[in-house]
């Protein structure tokens, strides 16, 4: 049924898309109020110093984004390449080809949950005559998960799943590659994590991009999409290192928080409010509180 729902709304014309999608963000906000106390709470340890009336306007923008994003990523299912050519405008994309010495080596992509992240992969596609792969974490939806698999890989990307990031990416270090990994998700109670401030919160992020990136030497950058209007996109490439084993992995992961909280205050109805971000607090916490044990900073550099 799900499938089938998939199939249906993707041939439809983006104008009735977003005639819907106008009606169902007005429903997941006001009637269904999805994750809305997650919504108001984030943007309110976000931004203290707003007003009400600017936090209930951006969060109103926000579940019409999430919505639009949603209808977006169905209808581009069935989207030739060069859909995504006129709708997405690549600020910078020779930034990517100087990385990778014009496609000799892999470059890690460090992507955020704004705009839209996966019309980014397509536009990636239609640009860049590299190989490209993408980590991704499963949905607890089966049919969603498919779907969401089937419409990643149908311009020839390949799928990494997060559990075996690292076997994949070590076993093919030798094939140039873009890989592209959504890091601002809340890490998992098992993940390494590194802890920053981040939009006035002590925040964990996953240590596995700046973890890899020093293991093979990848040169690691940062893509911010942002949205100029319905359907149409903006994406500025951004180096972070070109040889992550002259930085620490701290300092990789600091500056990738920082870019994404400096896109985020500059367009916050793009972002991904809802994403319980801060939902392991205790895990934050006991980061925290290891990083500044020095037993345990003794383990962690066998120089010292």
């Amino acid at each position: 049924m799900t499938k089938t729902l998939y199939k249906i709304l993707a041939r439809l014309p983006m104008t009735w898309l977003y005639a819907l999608s106008t009606g169902g963000a007005w429903l997941l906000q006001h009637v269904f109020r999805y994750r809305r106390k997650d919504v108001e709470q984030n943007l309110a340890q976000a931004f203290p110093d707003w007003s009400p009336a600017k936090l209930k306007a951006t969060r109103s923008n926000f579940y019409q984004n999430l919505c639009d994003t949603a209808i977006e990523i169905i209808a581009g299912s069935q989207q030739p390449l060069t859909f995504f050519e006129q709708r997405l405008n690549v600020v910078n994309p020779d930034l990517l080809l100087d990385l990778s010495q014009q496609g000799q080596q892999s470059v890690f992509v460090m992507l955020a949950h704004q705009g839209n992240w996966e019309w980014m992969l397509h536009r990636a596609a239609a640009l860049y005559e590299m190989p490209m792969a993408f980590v991704y974490k499963r949905l607890h939806s089966e049919a969603a998960d498919e779907f969401s698999l089937k419409a990643r890989q149908r311009f020839g990307a390949s799928a990494i799943e997060m559990r075996d990031t690292a076997r994949n990416i070590i076993r093919q270090r030798r094939t140039p590659r873009l890989i592209y990994m959504l890091a601002d998700q809340s890490p998992g109670l098992r993940e390494r994590v590194h802890v920053t401030t981040f939009l006035n919160r002590d925040t964990a992020f996953f240590s596995g991009a700046a973890t890899l990136a020093r293991a093979t030497g990848f040169p690691v950058a940062f893509a911010r999409c942002r949205r100029k209007q319905r359907g149409y996109f903006e994406i500025e490439l951004v180096e972070i290192t070109r040889d992550p084993a002259s930085v620490e992995e701290s300092w990789i992961l600091e500056r990738y928080a920082e870019l994404t909280e400096a896109a985020i205050r500059a367009c916050p109805d793009d972002w991904l409010w809802s994403n319980r971000r801060w939902k392991h607090q205790a895990l934050t916490a006991s980061a925290i509180e290891n990083s500044s044990s020095p037993d345990t900073d003794n383990q962690s550099n066998p120089e010292s």
